[in-house]
């Protein structure tokens, strides 16, 4: 520990004193350390009376050395505006938090990150698009940031990790307080493949005006913004209205124009957002964009995640999925194709093989279809229906 984080931590437990007031403090005098022994005189122009006898008050019960070897010994990070490991391009953003929370780590500023972000009570369409941005951005080099949020934002980070990325979760509550906590698993796979990042205190319960302002620490730590599924009027749209403020690009991912739940994305498109048919043109972005800013950016970004076989490519895979699939025979790889996340019936499934070409009976395919359950891969929906597992 360095005696300035003891002093910054300090006095980012004062009461009353918000992220203006620190960093207008630190700007002044230079240090945590000279603001936390400034007399009333010296402080007098910069804060309140009432922030003031906060002050005071902290001075004499706050015990500098134990209070910070307490958040150690917790395993928390701490890491306040003028550290040297404060994110970079946090400081660029307007109303940088002054300090930030974390467990596990601070995503690497020499990668390119990407927030994914939209509906809780996203659509199967919605899923799909999440798991398969999740995990073909993590395979090819980029950090997910989001909110661990249900539906697309916990979806597409849960992608990530699985396909060996690195996904940071910006919370709306103290980093040891999970939020939602059905999304416990999640957290602890963020701590171990990325980390858990917020600038609120530890302890720190979930409320509704806590998560606004996290949202703009979501969009201030990437490189660019994905929507994906936003109704008209949604809390996702804060996130890009902050995003264009910091002069972040941001894109969306279409959907039909009779669901509700691709208002916003569609719109958002109108007004000029990327259109994101898919992850290439997230990629093609960032290696315009980013890799001939950053030298030293990962050499992986951009690069297509090596493929074994025809029959494997542009298929989104959960866990070992891609596994099982190369192991099956080339029957159950055609059928597997074909298949979405949209539920399908069996004879809907055989005439597409049909018009493939494909010489099978009804019965084979069903066969198949049992095969491709029984390992894991495939889903029944009802008596008949099948989707992607």
């Amino acid at each position: 520990m360095t005696t300035e984080n003891v002093y910054a931590y300090m006095l980012h437990n004062i009461p009353g004193w918000g992220n203006k007031t620190l960093l207008k403090l630190l700007d002044e005098f230079g240090s945590c350390s000279k603001i936390a022994k400034a007399t009333e005189k010296e402080l007098r122009d910069f804060i309140t009376s009432k922030q003031y006898k906060a002050f005071e008050r902290m001075q004499k019960t706050w015990d500098l050395e134990g209070e910070y070897e307490y958040l150690y010994r917790r395993g928390i990070d701490f890491y306040y505006y003028s550290d040297v490991k404060y994110p970079r391009r946090l400081k660029d953003i307007p109303d940088p938090p002054f300090a930030l929370y974390c467990l596990g780590n601070l995503p690497d500023e020499n990668k390119p990150s990407v927030s994914i972000i939209g509906a809780r009570n996203s659509s199967e369409y919605g899923k799909y698009a999440a798991k398969l941005f999740g995990d073909k951005l993590a395979l090819s080099g980029i950090q997910i940031i989001s909110g661990m949020a249900r539906g697309i934002d916990g979806i597409s980070q849960q992608a990530a990790i699985y396909a060996g990325g690195e996904s940071y979760g910006i919370l709306g509550s103290g980093v040891d307080v999970c939020y939602p906590e059905e999304n416990r698993a999640l957290y602890n796979s963020l701590i171990k493949s990325g980390g858990i990042i917020s600038e609120y205190l530890p302890g720190t319960q979930p409320k509704p005006q806590y998560f606004p302002p996290r949202n703009r620490i979501i969009s201030g730590l990437s490189d660019a913004v994905l929507v994906i599924e936003a109704r008209e009027k949604s809390g996702t749209l804060i996130t890009v209205d902050m995003a264009l403020e910091q002069g972040r690009e941001v894109f969306a991912v279409p959907g039909r124009i009779c669901d509700s739940l691709s208002y916003g994305c569609n719109s958002l498109i109108r007004q000029g957002a990327g259109m994101a048919a898919g992850p290439e043109e997230i990629l093609e972005y960032l290696r315009r964009k980013i890799h001939s800013d950053r030298p030293g950016v990962d050499e992986k970004c951009g690069k297509e995640e090596e493929k074994n076989g025809e029959m494997c490519e542009n298929i989104v895979f959960e866990n070992n999925e891609k596994a099982e699939l190369l192991n099956c025979n080339e029957t159950q790889k055609c059928i597997y194709k074909e298949l979405d996340f949209y539920p399908q019936t069996t004879a809907a499934i055989f005439e597409k093989m049909v018009e493939r070409g494909m010489e099978m009976t009804v019965s084979e395919v069903m066969n198949a279809l049992v095969e491709l359950c029984l390992i894991g891969i495939v889903a029944q929906n009802g008596t008949g229906f099948y989707k992607r597992g």
